[in-house]
């Protein structure tokens, strides 16, 4: 959920990275440097606005930003990932919706459920998606709440494990999950709301979900008594899921084999967090890569092989 995780995401103003320029080529035309310094003064007034919001009316700018915070850029072309026969889409509950990924080589009926984190993208699954497929797995990727259209509608941790609870009563059963991010946490929650599947696959899980706010919070510029009002108030929006989550207490009673797939330098989400998890998960394991970060991860050769083998019979280290 931290706007700056990903290249879908607003920066810590609110705007987008095609407003301000991020990761565009550079130009030397005289309209083009115009533009880039129109907009970066855009940028820094916006900034000096929202900090001087906080100082006068914390609470307030606290709550509308909460609000904001929940809402994602992301959004699909339905034609793009479903054109020439690529994925089928289905509707999923009343807000989300599902991307169907056939196998590519002999189905051997296995399905395995693939949940993105806030804010993110199923493109950024390819690779893994690909993988999936050629060893004869079907793949249902579900595009979450608010990240369909681009009408930016919020999208709690509440509206993630509904919606992951949603896909599996429509679309389901699965044989496996695998979630990116919150969406780890909540497929957690789902776990303990009654989601029944075969193996379980945490990538990026950010177990202490207030650090990750905070960090949030912070790249919007607040600090001090706003930054924590800010923090509270995603919680509340995120009702009845906690942000001080229960997960080892869930944890405790689930006998699903789990694999929590992390990069040591994931800066959202410290690596070191989760090392309690496999202490208090029966039949879980961590793997700790050194190439990629929060995002890039689920892109990487190696992290794909091992959830892939872990999934599909490859690897029943922790069977």
């Amino acid at each position: 959920m931290d706007k700056a995780l990903d290249s879908y995401s607003h920066d810590s103003t609110g705007m987008t990275f095609g407003e301000t320029g991020v990761g565009q080529m550079a130009s030397f035309d005289l309209m083009g440097d115009q533009r880039a310094g129109f907009l970066s003064l855009t940028h820094e007034r916006r900034r000096k606005v929202l900090l001087a919001a906080a100082k006068v009316a914390p609470r307030l700018t606290a709550r509308l930003l909460a609000k904001r915070y929940l809402c994602s850029s992301a959004n699909i072309d339905r034609s793009r990932l479903c054109g020439a026969g690529k994925a089928e889409f289905l509707p999923s509950g009343e807000a989300a919706a599902v991307l169907r990924h056939a196998p590519m080589a002999e189905a051997t009926g296995q399905r395995i459920l693939l949940v993105h984190g806030h804010d993110g993208n199923v493109r950024q699954f390819g690779r893994m998606i690909r993988a999936l497929q050629n060893t004869g797995a079907e793949v249902d990727a579900l595009l979450l709440p608010g990240h369909i259209e681009p009408d930016r509608d919020p999208c709690s941790i509440a509206d993630i494990t509904r919606a992951i609870l949603d896909c599996a009563r429509t679309h389901g059963p699965y044989d496996g999950a695998i979630a990116h991010c919150v969406s780890a946490n909540a497929l957690v929650f789902a776990l303990e709301d009654g989601l029944e599947c075969g193996r379980v696959v945490l990538i990026s899980a950010p177990l202490d979900q207030r650090k990750l706010l905070r960090l949030g919070g912070s790249q919007y510029g607040l600090e001090g008594t706003c930054l924590e009002q800010f923090v509270d108030e995603v919680v509340r929006l995120s009702a009845p899921y906690p942000a001080e989550a229960p997960w080892r207490a869930i944890a405790e009673t689930r006998s699903e084999p789990m694999l929590a797939v992390h990069s040591r330098d994931d800066y959202a989400a410290p690596a070191e967090d989760l090392e309690p998890l496999v202490d208090v998960w029966a039949e879980g394991r961590v793997e700790i890569f050194e190439k990629g970060d929060h995002n890039s991860i689920v892109a990487q050769s190696e992290p794909v092989q091992c959830i892939t083998d872990f999934l599909t019979g490859g690897d029943r280290q922790s069977a």
